[in-house]
C-alpha cells in the first residue's frame, strides 16, 4: 500500500494566483528546483535533475527511482510562483495536463495526479503507460473519479468546490511494479498546466449583399479563433479560411466579409492561450 505524502512546509508567500492555462515548462534550473521531489525512501524532499533526459533544446523536471516506493513531482506555494496552489475553483481550472516521462514504461505500475487539501491528500485513477519515452497525462476534477485513504483504504472522494478552493499541494505520481527492479531507471515531468473551461462560440453566418456573405463571432479573453473552411462536411479537409482569420485574439467582437463561392462550409476553431511561468530567477 503506498503511503500519502507528508504535508511539505510552506516556504514563501504565493505571488500569482492561480488562473487557467498556466504552464510551467521547466526552462531554468532555478524554475525545476522549486518543484519537489518526495523521496519514498527517506520520507524527504529534494529538488528535480533540470535537463537530463536528452540534454536537448526542450528541457524537464525528472529523477530516478531509489529504494523507496516510488517517486512523487509536486508542487506547493514555493513553486512556480504560487500558481499551482491556491483558488482553482474561483479561477475556473477544470482539470490537469501534462507530459510524463518514463525511461522503461513496463517498469511502471501506474502514474496518478494528487492534490492536498486541508491535510487530506485526494488521487485520481492510477494511469498505465502504453509506450517508453514521453505521454500525454490529462484529467479532470469534475467528470472522472477520484480517491482518498481512510484507515488505510482508498474509497471514492467527490472533489468538491471547497476542496478546489484551497489547494496546499498538487503533483504526479509514479509506482513501479518491483521496486528494485526500477532502481536507477528516469521518470520525468514536463508541461504542467492547469487546464480551465473552453467555451463554445457561434459562428454568426449572414448575406451581406447579393455578392458577399458577413462571417462574425465574439472573442473572449485568453484564447484563439480561427475560422476554417471546407466543402465537405466531413471529419477531413478543413483548412483556416485565410491568413486575416486565423489565430485570432483579443476580447472585441470580430467580422469579416467573403465573397460567395461554391458551397462552402465554416467552423470556429478555439484554442486557449497558455501562460507559461516566467523565469523564477535567483
Amino acid at each position: 500500500m503506498k503511503a500519502p505524502l507528508a504535508l511539505l512546509s510552506l516556504i514563501t508567500t504565493s505571488l500569482f494566483a492561480a488562473s487557467p492555462f498556466t504552464t510551467e515548462e521547466f526552462n531554468t534550473a532555478i524554475n525545476t528546483s522549486r518543484w519537489f521531489i518526495y523521496d519514498y525512501e527517506t520520507g524527504e524532499f529534494t529538488a528535480p535533475d533540470w535537463n537530463e533526459v536528452d540534454g536537448g533544446a526542450n528541457p524537464e523536471a525528472s529523477t530516478t527511482f531509489t529504494a523507496g516506493n516510488g517517486v512523487s513531482f509536486l508542487a506547493n506555494e514555493a513553486s512556480s510562483l504560487g500558481t499551482f496552489t491556491g483558488d482553482f475553483y474561483g479561477a475556473g481550472i477544470e482539470g490537469l495536463d501534462c507530459d510524463i516521462f518514463a525511461e522503461d514504461a513496463s517498469l511502471i505500475q501506474s502514474v496518478e495526479f494528487f492534490l492536498l487539501h486541508d491535510g487530506v491528500f485526494y488521487f485520481s485513477d492510477p494511469l498505465t503507460l502504453n509506450n517508453d519515452g514521453w505521454s500525454l497525462l490529462q484529467y479532470s476534477f469534475t467528470t472522472e473519479p477520484w480517491y482518498t485513504i481512510e484507515d488505510g483504504i482508498f474509497v471514492d472522494a467527490l472533489i468538491t468546490d471547497e476542496i478546489l478552493s484551497d489547494l496546499s499541494q498538487i503533483g504526479v505520481d509514479f509506482f513501479p511494479f518491483a521496486v528494485d527492479d526500477a532502481i536507477g531507471s528516469r521518470v520525468g515531468l514536463d508541461n504542467f498546466t492547469l487546464m480551465g473551461h473552453v467555451p463554445t462560440t457561434p459562428l454568426e453566418i449572414a448575406k451581406e449583399n447579393a455578392n458577399d456573405l458577413a462571417l462574425s463571432f465574439s472573442r473572449k479573453d485568453s484564447f484563439s479563433y480561427t475560422i476554417e473552411a471546407n466543402e465537405e462536411l466531413t471529419r477531413d479537409g478543413w483548412n483556416p479560411l485565410s491568413p486575416e482569420t486565423t489565430d485570432l485574439w483579443g476580447t472585441e467582437p470580430f467580422e469579416t466579409t467573403i465573397p460567395r463561392s461554391v458551397r462552402q462550409f465554416f467552423r470556429l476553431m478555439i484554442r486557449p492561450l497558455y501562460y507559461a511561468v516566467p523565469d523564477i530567477g535567483a
